[in-house]
């Protein structure tokens, strides 16, 4: 730890396997010896620690390289500081990917918010490897406590966890974490008395639960008998133990409807009620109230998107955005559009989801959408979720999955809900990102979906504040992800599914993934032209 820049190379050198070094103190030059000198795009800075990158457009493009296009191993090694506190997300930190083919490899941190109702994943470190022609897989894992929704899904402390409507045994919403080793969904308790833990956030290292009474006529089921208010925030202290943080300060309160981290606060939104609430982790609490010509607006998501806090409305509202210290701003809506349900950041713009189309939009600034497809006559797309590369999106009201193939093209590969004349509405509600796969959670049946498809390696714990080191290695049969010189997670490699030639002709590219442009500072980027071993990586330390 004590070696100067100078003598690692020198040592490095020696074992003739590191063909680029990037400092990233004063400039993008190569120090390896290689002259593989980057080049610097966007408002790229750099200071004392390293490259500061702004989350909007900042990279930096290295050489075309032969090592990384997946012909030969290699192992890529970086040192960097995340910085999401004013409503950016993480980003990309490497990448050789095309976003027109939406095939390649990236090292990314996921934050995904606006997933309907949850920030379904916080800091999420992962290195995967998207192609053409992988295998969908789908496996079955059942209804956590028999509910009748999944209505949110959220990665946290290393598992997935489910907030339940309407618990078969007592009607009562709960939490539930999967097992995935025993294939069991374990009871964590319900946080209150009300049918629906709602929305699930990670904040400042703990899992948060907002609760509502969910009325089930809005999805044309029958109603729980179950009608407790909720709209209350809770934390979660293990076990089956929640610890009441805040009740929304709100007449009629009865309804957390979404909650996300932007600012350093935990946003929490009212369903039915309107209102927008900012807390700090002592409980806190500071009113953003609605948006809307009246400040009366009913909304239904949350999600920041470089620098601004976005939130989605019912009754025709549309868009706006918003800072703590700043009022809501209108972002415009679209025809067809009376219900926002999601939100996506994907090849580093916003998307919303809409009702009564199930189409994606894009937004284009000030108060102009594009069109970004329509999953053939399905009415309604919910749970949306950026995987390994690719964008997918559930809907109502078959209770299909698509997955986006450029050009407005929407390919529904999967129905999670079986087809009941009976049944009028059928939902993929939530998603999220666990274990190198996706998940889903529907309604009425109340089971959670997961497709496995290429080769992702995920670390499921949220990064901390401060610097961290992230290697990774690519043998052609394996990727291995090292946090802080610890292997946290690896994927099995279809050596038939990686293509080379998809690859040919792009550079690494420093700060850019498929989901966007990362916030943050990088330094001391090593790129080797073989797959290191734990021994090697020990020696970088």
């Amino acid at each position: 730890m004590n070696k100067t820049d100078g003598s690692m190379q020198e040592e490095r050198s020696a074992k003739g396997r590191r063909i680029g070094y990037w400092p990233l103190r004063a400039d993008c030059r190569d120090a390896s010896g290689e002259g593989r000198h980057g080049e610097a795009s966007g408002q790229l800075v750099f200071d004392e620690e390293g490259a500061v990158f702004d989350g909007i457009d900042s990279a930096v493009v290295l050489p075309v390289s032969a090592e990384t296009d997946g012909s030969r191993p290699f192992s890529l090694a970086l040192e960097f500081r995340v910085k999401d506190g004013k409503g950016f997300l993480p980003g990309g930190l490497a990448s050789v990917y095309s976003e027109e083919r939406m095939e390649g490899w990236h090292l990314s941190v996921l934050t995904q918010a606006g997933v309907t109702s949850t920030q379904s994943n916080w800091r999420n470190l992962q290195f995967g490897w998207g192609t053409a022609s992988g295998e969908d897989v789908w496996k079955d894992w059942g209804s956590p406590g028999d509910g009748r929704m999944v209505s949110a899904l959220c990665v946290y402390g290393g598992h997935l966890y489910a907030g339940t409507f309407d618990n078969a045994v007592d009607h009562r919403g709960r939490v539930f974490r999967l097992d995935e080793a025993a294939e069991t969904w374990i009871d964590c308790g319900h946080p209150d008395e009300s049918n629906a833990v709602y929305a699930l956030a990670e904040f400042k290292g703990e899992l948060y639960a907002g609760t509502m009474r969910y009325r089930a006529s809005g999805s044309s089921i029958p109603g729980s008998p179950n009608e407790e208010p909720g709209g209350r925030i809770f934390r979660y202290k293990g076990g089956r133990e929640w610890e009441l943080l805040g009740e929304l300060p709100v007449p009629d309160n009865d309804s957390i409807g979404a909650m996300t981290v932007y600012d350093d606060r935990l946003i929490a939104m009212s369903f039915y009620p309107h209102g927008v609430f900012a807390y700090d982790e002592h409980g806190n609490c500071e009113e953003l109230g609605a948006p809307g010509p009246e400040g009366k607006t009913r909304t239904f998501n949350l999600a920041p998107y470089q620098g601004d806090l976005y939130i989605g409305c019912n009754e025709s509202g549309g868009v706006y955005r918003r800072k703590l210290d700043e009022p809501w701003t209108y972002c415009g809506n679209v025809p067809q559009c009376s219900q926002v349900y999601c939100f996506s950041t994907f090849h580093n713009r916003l998307l919303m989801g809409i009702w009564n189309e199930a189409r994606m939009l894009r937004y284009e600034g000030g108060t102009e959408w594009s069109d970004y497809g329509r999953m053939d006559e399905e009415l309604e797309v919910m749970g949306v979720s950026v995987f390994n590369g690719k964008l997918y999106g559930g809907t109502l009201p078959g209770g299909f999955v698509y997955r986006y193939n450029g050009e407005r093209s929407w390919e529904k590969i999967a129905e999670l809900e079986e087809q009941d004349p009976n049944i009028r509405y059928r939902r993929v509600w939530s998603m999220a990102v666990c274990s190198g796969k996706l998940f889903a959670g529907t309604l009425p049946s109340g089971k959670v979906w997961s497709l496995s498809r290429d080769p992702l390696a995920t670390y499921d714990e949220s990064l901390a504040d401060g610097w961290h080191q992230a290697i990774v290695t690519y043998d052609q049969q394996r990727l291995a992800l090292y946090v802080d010189g610890r292997l946290v997670s690896e994927a099995a490699c279809d050596s038939g599914t990686i293509d080379s030639s998809a690859l040919a002709g792009l550079p690494v590219t420093l700060g850019k993934g498929p989901q966007c442009h990362f916030s943050g500072v990088m330094r001391k980027v090593e790129l080797f032209d073989g797959a290191l071993t734990a021994e090697e990586i020990a020696a970088l330390e």
